[in-house]
């Protein structure tokens, strides 16, 4: 923690002499001036940096010494760390860490007393900036929170001074210490509220990020880089479970810079070890602030990660993953209650992914149906089984030469399962009819297309891209074609790729009305209609498919 050097002004002077002043007119202020300073001093404080600048700036005024510290304990380092300093050598002090037990500072944590020793460079614990024993006196005392739990300490030294520190300065800087943990503790606590605050709101927003998104990669990636901007680690990560016990880094987000993890580890099947071992075998979210010093360290991939947390994660009440955070540069806690804001965005995902997968089996029902509609109605029209499934497959081979987008080729899938939706609404003296058909049974035929738009057009879920298919795969590039004579461009991309692959798997086909014919005659004909029923451009890249031999019979 960087301190502020904010020095006490003299509005701050103004309303502590005033305060003064007013407990003078009742003969008080020579037992309760001390504390009304220190509390002057602190209270002032706009953050927790500017209580302890202003706490070391009067301890240092008021004990006529030549340093003062003030140092706070931290948990994961295990050391006192000063965060404030005024007096001699004061930025050489600032930043400093004390191990535990190195310095008298850590006497006066571990006993929560104050401490005075007069001939401080005779003491085996005295620790000094300049690296060798220095004459003067030391006074520390414990910086207490309200609750009376130690959070660090203040103190104050004579190096090389003539000045003498007694009962009184120590009184002084148990006031001020005092002062400065109950304000440093209502800070803290306001801080907490405040980021506690931050983070449910941004919780809220990603639920509602993550009900937009579909790819289940996508929702883990953007909830991974979500935790790593609230809680501050550096890396996200998620582990998968297969069904045979292993894992697999299944995603990577943040940085990995110094680590064994990488992409290149990315869905290789290991052993589960290490963070991803003890959170399978707990089903609880796990912490590890020193992780290089954790017995239970991964041996492979865990080696550059400093501190690690993770969580479960479910599907349908089943374990199939870990989701964790790392910090890959120094050891880190993170805020406090990170745990469970890990476990709250790791449900998050569980429930995104659940909507996804429930989405995902809507989709794969609807697409059952759609295929069984067109396989019914190839059997009803006399067609040689097979028609729908061979089209289909056709039809996207074609669309995959033509670069058409996963959302076109879905809707290119449908639109070749209902292609023929329309012919429902015809007789079989008309559907079966092995000789000509009289222009009135054409006419009936031809209006199939348009019967078969207008049943679907009701249906919310079947786009217009797949209507598009049903209604136009018979018109032709010249304009010839039915029902509405469109031709070139204007007849959608989707209805002239498919009247190609419809039209060949037609002719090599054995119907009621004629015989199957060869592959070549089939090419043939599809390239004397080039520029005519067909685009030409899409019976070029037709021509590039190797359709598989396909003699019907």
């Amino acid at each position: 923690m960087q301190a502020n050097h904010r020095e006490v002004g003299a509005g701050d002077d103004l309303t502590m002499s005033s305060s003064v002043e007013a407990l003078d007119a009742f003969g008080l202020s020579d037992h309760l001036k001390p504390a009304l300073e220190a509390h002057a001093v602190v209270l002032l404080a706009q953050s927790a940096e500017d209580v302890f600048q202003r706490c070391v700036t009067m301890a240092l005024h008021s004990t006529r010494a030549t340093t003062a510290t003030l140092l706070l304990f931290r948990e994961h380092h295990d050391a006192l760390e000063v965060v404030a300093a005024s007096g001699h050598r004061s930025d050489e002090a600032l930043g400093r860490m004390l191990p535990r037990g190195q310095g008298l500072s850590w006497v006066v944590f571990d006993c929560a007393a104050p401490l005075l020793v007069e001939q401080a460079h005779r003491h085996h614990a005295a620790h000094f900036l300049a690296g060798s024993p220095q004459p003067g006196a030391y006074l520390g005392v414990p910086l207490l929170d309200p609750d009376g739990h130690a959070l660090g300490v203040l103190s104050v030294d004579t190096t090389n001074s003539a000045e003498v520190l007694g009962d009184a300065d120590s009184r002084t800087l148990t006031l001020l210490a005092q002062a400065a943990g109950v304000a440093y503790s209502r800070h803290v606590a306001l801080e907490r509220a405040q980021a506690n605050a931050h983070s449910f709101e941004r919780l809220a927003q990603l639920s509602a990020e993550l009900e937009s998104l579909e790819n289940p990669d996508e929702i883990a990636r953007h909830a991974l880089q979500t935790l790593i901007n609230l809680s501050g680690y550096t890396t996200g990560a998620m582990f998968t479970l297969t069904e045979e016990g292993q894992t697999a880094l299944h995603l990577l987000v943040g940085d990995a810079g110094g680590t064994t993890l990488s992409e290149a580890w990315v869905r290789a099947l290991h052993a589960p070890e290490g963070l991803v071992a003890e959170v399978m075998h707990t089903r609880q979210v796990v912490a590890v602030h020193q992780y290089a010093q954790w017995t239970g360290a991964a041996q492979h991939g865990g080696r550059g990660v400093y501190s690690a947390v993770a969580a479960p994660l479910h599907s349908a009440g089943r374990l199939v993953g870990v989701v964790g955070l790392l910090h890959v540069h120094r050891v880190h806690g993170g805020p406090q209650g990170v745990g469970s804001l890990l476990e709250m965005v790791v449900a998050r995902i569980e429930r995104a992914m659940e909507r996804v997968r429930a989405q995902e089996h809507l989709r794969d029902m609807r697409e059952a149906a759609l295929r069984a509609v067109g396989r019914v109605l190839e059997g009803r029209d006399g067609e040689t089984y097979g028609h729908t499934d061979r089209v289909t497959a056709l039809a996207l081979q074609l669309g995959e030469v033509l670069n058409l987008s996963e959302e076109e080729r879905q809707h290119l899938r449908w639109g070749a399962y209902l292609h023929d939706i329309g012919k429902i609404s015809l007789p079989d003296a008309i559907l079966l009819k092995p000789g000509r058909l009289t222009p009135d049974e054409r006419h009936a035929v031809e209006r199939h297309v348009v019967v078969g738009d207008g049943m679907l057009r009701d249906e919310a879920f079947v786009p217009r891209e797949v209507r598009a298919v049903v209604r136009w795969h018979h018109e032709r590039w010249d304009g010839s074609g039915y029902p509405d004579g469109l031709h070139g461009e204007h007849i959608p991309l989707l209805a002239r790729l498919f009247s190609v692959v419809d039209v060949y798997d037609a002719l090599i086909s054995e119907r009621p009305y004629k015989s199957a014919w060869s592959h070549e005659a089939a090419i043939a004909e599809l390239r004397r209609n080039a520029g005519t029923q067909f685009d030409p451009g899409i019976v070029e890249a037709f021509l590039t498919l190797t359709v598989p031999d396909a003699g019907r019979a």
